[in-house]
């Protein structure tokens, strides 16, 4: 009989729940620094004298935390095979903890960039680390319901991100400077992970597991490819750029990648192939063949990804639209007051969305929170208003319940035709898969909005001095241009993506329709 104080009725030996609520809590650390930077962005960019319309350089912020995430979760679920699970978790902490001072004390661009690489590394280092620490201490039986958990732990921590990030912005000490108090307090944080991981995980067994080397070249390559891939669409907003077009219109500057768009898109094609090439020949693979067998298991990658790649739209876009229609001041809480019931949705109909599945099967249930969603999208596209920003928040709730719903049901399809022998690594592949849809939906929707700009400003006469006319007179005029005319573009190519991730959000019914089914009871089968 599963005993009232395991989590959420997982049964585990009692001497190792402490540590695996430990475990859960660190997940959920490094989770929320994945969508943190949504809320922080205004202050940073005011602290670090950046140009704020520069928007396609700005989101290397986010996808440097999340290439490397994405990257270390292979890696460190290997190694923590070779050096045991609690001191990897413990090592990764500390990495996480390292970078998030140098975030905090970075004084350039590049720096925090830098930095974030190196607390998304250590971040993206936990969650493979307790999906093999669930493998090694909950009973087969249950194996399955506890990685629903940690996947429980890791979504309702990036949901939390924006929240937490308008909360530190907020508080009445920091000043221009608050933004940097998101990631010192990581540091204490990350401290007592570290200390409650030593104190519970000393009954923790050694397991000696037997895997194949880490495919280290295909690890390479696939960094390569996203580095590179992530870059060129983040500067695809070049493409017939004028003096006055696009982000010039709000004063923004040329991106310094702009003339390398066609190499750099090459490049990441062609590594592309060596992937694809060495994974076929390798003796060690990334992901092992076997677990692409099943079309069920197939589907379910597939609907994630474009869960990913959609869910992100409303965390990039809000804090965009808030920014051009309100005060800098008010840009954190007010993108944190919209997003909330968006994330408070999402989070709450993740828990609800396994019982949901449980009743009408993970395909209906997948169906309908893909259908929610896309109806939310396409109320937001309708309702946005830059002067009447709080109409979009019951569209953005109804997107939030629907892709909340659909997450568990992914997750419980996958899991069902996955060999339990790689049950830990199918899940870690499932989440994989959300946060590459996340990286690539950032860098296209960046570009597509540089773009879509460039279409709408094309036209514009510039806005230059006339005879006679003052510098005062001049810059009255420009600001005014701003006001009347680009910003409106701005809200309008906001309006846009809405619409289409709510089209792409449809579009992720079709791999649901070939995901398994999980019903009550089969996650007790043996592994």
């Amino acid at each position: 009989m599963t005993r009232p104080s395991d989590p959420a009725g997982v049964a585990v030996p009692p001497t190792h729940r402490g540590v695996l609520a430990v475990a859960l809590a660190v997940v959920f650390l490094g989770a929320v620094d994945l969508t943190v930077v949504a809320t922080i962005l205004p202050s940073l960019i005011t602290d670090l004298g950046l140009n704020s319309a520069d928007v396609d350089r700005h989101i290397w912020v986010v996808n440097a935390y999340l290439i490397a995430y994405l990257v270390s979760i292979p890696i460190v679920g290997k190694i923590s095979d070779r050096v045991g699970r609690i001191a990897t978790l413990q090592a990764s902490l500390a990495v996480f903890a390292v970078g998030s001072v140098l975030c905090a004390t970075a004084d350039s661009f590049a720096v925090l960039v830098a930095a974030r690489v190196i607390q998304g590394a250590g971040g993206g280092a936990l969650l493979p680390t307790t999906m093999a620490l669930v493998g090694d201490v909950v009973p087969r039986g249950r194996r399955q319901a506890a990685l629903g958990l940690v996947a429980a732990a890791d979504t309702v921590g990036w949901a939390i991100g924006p929240i937490w990030g308008a909360v530190a912005v907020a508080l009445p000490f920091g000043g221009d400077q608050a933004w940097r108090l998101a990631f010192w307090a990581n540091v204490p944080l990350a401290a007592i992970g570290m200390a409650g991981l030593a104190r519970t995980g000393r009954r923790i067994p050694r397991v000696s597991v037997t895997r194949g080397g880490l495919d280290t070249v295909g690890l390479t390559l696939l960094a390569i490819a996203l580095t590179l891939g992530t870059m060129a669409l983040s500067s695809g907003g070049e493409l017939g750029a004028t003096a006055t077009s696009g982000t010039r219109a709000f004063g923004g500057s040329t991106n310094p990648l702009g003339g390398y768009l066609l190499p750099l898109g090459l490049g990441a094609v062609a590594v592309v192939g060596a992937l694809v090439w060495w994974e076929r020949r390798t003796s060690a693979p990334i992901v092992p063949p076997a677990l692409f067998a099943a079309a069920a298991f197939r589907g379910s990658l597939a609907a994630n990804f474009l869960v990913g790649f959609t869910l992100i739209v409303a965390m990039v876009d809000i804090p965009v639209v808030v920014a051009l229609t309100v005060a800098s001041d008010r840009v954190s809480t007010l993108s944190a007051s919209l997003l909330i019931p968006y994330t408070g949705a999402m989070t709450v109909m993740a828990w609800q969305g396994g019982r949901m599945a449980a009743r009408w099967g993970d395909r209906t249930t997948g169906i309908i929170g893909l259908c929610l969603a896309a109806l939310g999208y396409a109320a937001a596209w309708a309702l946005l208003d830059g002067d009447r920003l709080g109409l979009v928040s019951p569209a953005l709730l109804v997107a939030g319940a629907g892709f909340g719903m659909v997450i568990a049901p992914i997750g419980s399809s996958a899991l069902s035709v996955i060999p339990g022998a790689v049950r830990g690594l199918g899940a870690g592949l499932l989440m994989v898969a959300r946060l590459l849809g996340m990286t690539i939906g950032i860098s296209v929707l960046t570009s597509f909005g540089v773009q879509r700009l460039q279409m709408l400003t094309g036209g514009l006469e510039p806005i230059d001095p006339v005879p006679g006319e003052t510098t005062g007179q001049f810059l009255v005029r420009q600001q005014r241009f701003i006001e009347e005319v680009a910003i409106p573009l701005g809200v309008r190519v906001v309006e846009e993506t809405f619409l289409i991730a709510a089209v792409l959000t449809l579009a992720a019914i079709i791999p649901v329709t070939i995901m398994g089914e999980q019903y009550p009871g089969e996650d007790d089968a043996p592994a």
